[in-house]
């Protein structure tokens, strides 16, 4: 899942959304569209699972969401998107985020769909800010404040009664190994976010995450353009061709071009509130359609579950607003 860029220094807001009288959003419009945002990121992870279902390669899937974003952001470079402005090297180095970003980590988050069940997800993203802080203290050879140190084992603890590893049961042993690959799309993900720092310090950061998409799709095509050319179109459900546009359009693009808009006006504890409320809000998302009858009862929320949560969530805040 491509997550919104942690650049708000660098925030672009489109022309057709001027700021409003004083300065920003009023404090009503700007809670509407964190909310927005919050149930437009849990839907994410149900529609994911549909998609991923629906077109059983997912390849093909990861090929077909990045070049509908692809497609769309090139239609808005120029007026809601800047034109871009790299140098020959930096454009090598969109190469390296291209990657990352498509053929690692939209990859690895569709085929662990397939496995895992959509709230595992939303929490294991949630752990983005801890692999960005190892990350950064790795690459610097620094240690972390021991608060933060306290903040990552707390959310590591989660994480473990989540994967559950003292259990074997055939249907423990499928989510588990859709978690393995989610938390692969999570390493890409944190990885990006760090390469992509810099480059979204000097440019707009939906430019650079347009192009990291457009450049990942082309990598992609070589992999998966053969199987798309055979791709059974119709066997494939009307709900999977649904999420994929969502995917696609709401996700990797509506949702991108919100968050820049927010992070204009967003505090960092509003940055935090909007983030970590994903994880809750696709558990309860989820709860409501299996209670109806639109998704298999099955979906792993039980006590553990819960449990591993307020543990993940309660760690990465720590790490978020512990200062050295």
């Amino acid at each position: 899942m491509t997550q919104p860029n942690p650049a708000p220094e660098k925030a672009f807001r489109p022309a057709s959304l001027p700021p409003a009288a004083g300065g920003g959003l009023s404090r009503a419009v700007l809670y509407s569209l964190m909310a927005l945002h919050v149930g437009g990121a849990s839907a994410t992870y149900i529609f994911g699972k549909a998609a991923a279902l629906g077109f059983d390669n997912p390849e093909v899937l990861t090929l077909l969401r990045a070049m509908g974003a692809a497609v769309i952001f090139l239609l808005l470079t120029g007026t809601v998107v800047p034109k871009p402005r790299f140098s020959l090297r930096e454009w090598g180095h969109l190469c390296w985020l291209g990657f990352l970003v498509v053929p690692l980590n939209q990859y690895c988050f569709i085929k662990g769909l397939q496995y895992t069940v959509p709230s595992h997800p939303a929490l294991l993203y949630a752990l983005t800010p801890m692999g960005v802080l190892l990350l950064d203290s790795l690459l610097k050879k620094s240690r972390p404040p021991l608060a933060k140190i306290v903040g990552v084992v707390l959310a590591l603890g989660g994480v473990l009664l989540i994967l559950r590893p003292w259990e074997g049961g055939p249907e423990i042993r499928r989510i588990r190994t859709g978690d393995f690959w989610i938390l692969g799309a999570v390493l890409s993900w944190v990885f990006y976010t760090v390469a992509a720092r810099e480059s979204c310090r000097k440019h707009d950061p939906i430019v650079v995450t347009a192009w990291s998409l457009v450049i990942g799709a082309l990598m992609l095509l070589p992999i998966a353009g053969r199987d798309l050319l055979t791709l059974p179109v119709a066997t494939i459900p009307a709900a999977a061709w649904f999420s994929l546009a969502w995917l696609a359009v709401v996700t990797s693009v509506i949702m991108m071009l919100l968050w820049n808009v927010l992070l204009h006006d967003l505090t960092s504890v509003e940055v935090a509130v909007c983030t970590n409320a994903q994880p809750p809000a696709t558990a309860l998302l989820t709860a409501l359609l299996a209670g109806v009858g639109w998704l298999d009862r099955q979906q792993d929320l039980g006590l553990l579950f819960f449990s591993g949560m307020l543990l993940v969530i309660f760690g990465v805040m720590i790490v978020q607003f512990r200062r050295a």
